[in-house]
């Protein structure tokens, strides 16, 4: 994710609002992230996938991160039922 100082966006908010409406980017305030700029049909797909927990994946379209905690999970439930 790209980011951009808060001083940015105040000098320049027409980029930093172009490169928004192409993917999420962090504001950052004092080197830290502090807020982020996204289209608006990004945070709705966001907030609707947040609302309903049930997500189906078909392998290749399972993020990385996503695979990483479904990992976890099996992993934890294996250790689990070892221990039994």
């Amino acid at each position: 994710m790209k980011s951009y100082p808060l001083s940015e966006l105040a000098r320049n908010a027409s980029a930093v609002r172009h490169e928004a409406a192409r993917a999420p980017v962090a504001i950052t305030e004092r080197n830290k992230p502090r807020f982020v700029l996204m289209a608006i049909e990004d945070y709705q797909a966001l907030a609707q996938r947040a609302q309903d927990p049930r997500h189906a994946f078909l392998l290749k379209d399972i993020t990385a991160e996503d695979a990483a905690l479904l990992e976890r999970g099996l992993d934890a439930i294996i250790a689990d039922a070892a221990d039994d």
